[in-house]
Parts: structure tokens; C-alpha cells; sequence
């Protein structure tokens, strides 16, 4: 996940606005900065939600190839087939596990952009 620099946070809005009312040369690099800081929130947002969208999508395959290899437990299990029963259960298994895997990273990205949605905001409402 992207690591989002925390150098706001430190800040207190008050300091914000006491220094935009001094000199404005004083005020350019703040601004700046905060312009980089609201930037790099909307690129780890877009950075995420693409990693996610990516995730979900392996994640949809390999939930398809756990129910085809059930599919194949059950052709196996009718054509009483033990070691091809134990190789689709293993197969089976070995997907769902990694689906599993899958589908908590997807909810870690969805957290990560919650959060980072949630900062932006708060900093988007600090610069009025």
C-alpha cells in the first residue's frame, strides 16, 4: 500500500492560516507544499483503488477455479476416482486459501482509501 508522508498532521491549522496572513513569500512554500500534500492524496487514492480493482480481479479467478475444481471433485467422486478426488481437493483448497489471502488485501485497500478519503477531506477543509 502507499505510504502517505504525515507531515500535515503536525500541524495546526492555526499555524496554517497565521502564516498565510504574513509576508506571501513566506506563504508560497506552505502553499506548495500543502498543494503537493492534497496531490499526493488523490494519487495514493487512484494507486490504491488500481491495486484493488487488480486484486479483485485475481481474487473473482481464483474463486472460478476452486468451483471448477469442485466441479471436478464431483465428476471424480461419481467416477470413483480416490486420487483424483484427494488432487481436486487439494487444487480446491489450495485456491480458496489463496482467494481468502486475496480477499483481505482487498479489504485492507478498501480501509487504506477510506482513510486517505477521510485526510483529504479534513486537509480540503482546513485550506478554506
Amino acid at each position: 500500500m502507499v505510504k502517505i508522508s504525515h507531515s500535515f498532521t503536525q500541524i495546526k491549522s492555526n499555524l496554517y492560516y497565521q502564516n498565510s496572513r504574513g509576508d506571501s513569500k513566506n506563504t508560497e512554500p506552505i502553499a506548495d507544499t500543502w498543494n503537493h500534500y492534497l496531490q499526493s492524496l488523490h494519487e495514493a487514492i487512484a494507486e490504491s483503488n488500481t491495486a484493488k480493482e487488480i486484486i479483485q480481479k485475481d481474487y473473482d479467478r481464483l474463486q472460478a477455479l476452486a468451483m471448477a475444481w469442485e466441479k471436478e471433485i464431483q465428476i471424480a467422486l461419481k467416477n470413483s476416482c480416490e486420487d483424483r478426488v484427494r488432487q481436486a481437493l487439494a487444487h480446491k483448497q489450495n485456491c480458496t486459501a489463496r482467494a481468502r489471502e486475496l480477499k483481505t488485501l482487498i479489504e485492507r485497500h478498501v480501509i487504506h482509501v477510506t482513510t486517505l478519503q477521510i485526510r483529504l477531506i479534513y486537509w480540503r477543509n482546513q485550506a478554506t
